[in-house]
């Protein structure tokens, strides 16, 4: 790549979450040069996360990761285009005043807004708290200093645009995607069972609750759930679970990634998000993307932001947020009409590739290159 476009993703981004596994590929799909410099912090790094000791031991380790980056940066030369990877809010503040001195652009990827994640959706904060307006504020220069920013969609750019005041043009939409196994054609056999899927890391973003219910309200109909992964609301789920003695539903804390593609394959639904308001609105996850990807039918909620790229009916099936007895009648609908309605699954890989697969992900973020050299 002697002669190719030359970038550097930078920074403490999590080095194998699938938004930055995504951009990385993509770019260098389009012959553009890309050089890693990371180290890694991640939110779970501190066990206590949420508490002040846990902040405090977070702290530190941004502290020591930013020294070895530090010296790293002095040293890059020839470069004029710096990314900065997913969740990396306080890189573009620590950094901004060396990248500007060497003259470098500065591209962020930062999926999300922490405050709307952490204060609004997950509530790990109180709206009023000094630690939420801290969050804020980071959110509000981490943005103001970046020369361009990318976001999933419209809804959601229009919304942090709004937030933060922050100018409309420095956002570029570029869809999620989906993980690259799930983008291989392979041939898997449907479970016995009708089984619907659920991965994720029980956030209140997905409505946990509308899908127990939904499930409940199925235990008759032979139809079985399959619950595979954890976090913050997974110990509430299976004590709601027991008290309700939901007894077509298992719970898998986690698997390996190439068998969670098997998985995805062989379910015949796989579920998206279902909380009413917020962040679920302004989003189209990662788990909606990796489902159309294998081919998967895929029921999620009806919003503003999926509608952007994908029809009802269609693509994937939407119901109404937060609404457990339309869920299990549009299951029950999918399970007795489903010769007819697999189809959808591949009409909804058909669209990602055609929206988000690497080369048009990659295409995306080389015409933004040209836009601030």
């Amino acid at each position: 790549m002697k002669n190719s476009p030359k970038v550097c993703y930078f920074g403490t981004y999590e080095k194998n979450y699938a938004r930055n596994i995504t951009f990385i590929e993509a770019i260098r799909a389009v012959n553009v040069e890309v050089i890693e410099i990371n180290k890694e912090v991640r939110e779970t790094d501190s066990k206590k996360y949420g508490s002040f000791v846990g902040l405090l031991r977070l702290g530190i380790k941004f502290i020591l990761a930013y020294v070895e980056l530090f010296f790293k940066l002095i040293f890059l030369k020839d470069m004029k285009t710096i990314f900065i990877g997913y969740p990396s809010h306080l890189d573009v503040i620590f950094f901004y005043p060396l990248f500007k001195l060497k003259g470098q652009k500065i591209l962020f990827n930062p999926l999300v807004s922490l405050y709307d994640t952490f204060v609004l959706d997950r509530k790990l904060f109180k709206e009023k708290s000094i630690i939420a307006r801290l969050i804020f504020y980071i959110d509000k220069l981490s943005f103001s200093l970046s020369d361009l920013i990318f976001i999933d969609t419209n809804t959601h750019k229009n919304y942090l645009s709004e937030l933060f005041r922050i100018d409309k043009e420095k956002f570029i939409v570029v869809p999620v995607g989906a993980v690259d196994e799930l983008y291989k054609e392979v041939s898997v056999k449907k479970n016995d069972r009708f089984t619907v899927l659920y991965v994720g890391k029980y956030i209140p973003l997905h409505g946990i609750e509308t899908i127990l219910k939904a499930a409940d309200i199925l235990k008759d109909k032979d139809i079985w759930f399959r619950m595979i992964g954890k976090g913050q609301e997974y110990k509430k789920a299976l004590q709601f679970a027991k008290e309700k003695r939901i007894n077509n539903i298992e719970f898998i804390e986690w698997i390996d990634r190439d068998k969670l593609v098997n998985e995805i394959r062989s379910s015949h639904i796989v579920l998206g998000i279902f909380k009413k308001e917020g962040k679920a609105l302004r989003v189209v996850p990662n788990k909606v993307y990796d489902a159309l990807a294998g081919e998967a039918v895929v029921i999620t909620e009806r919003s503003p932001a999926v509608l952007e790229f994908f029809k009802d009916g269609e693509e994937l099936f939407l119901v109404e947020p937060e609404n457990p007895e339309e869920l299990a009648k549009k299951i029950l609908f999918i399970k007795e009409n489903y010769d007819k309605l697999e189809s959808a699954g591949k009409k909804g890989r058909k669209k990602i590739l055609e929206i988000s697969s690497k080369q048009k992900i990659g295409e995306i973020l080389k015409n933004a290159l040209s836009e601030v050299r």
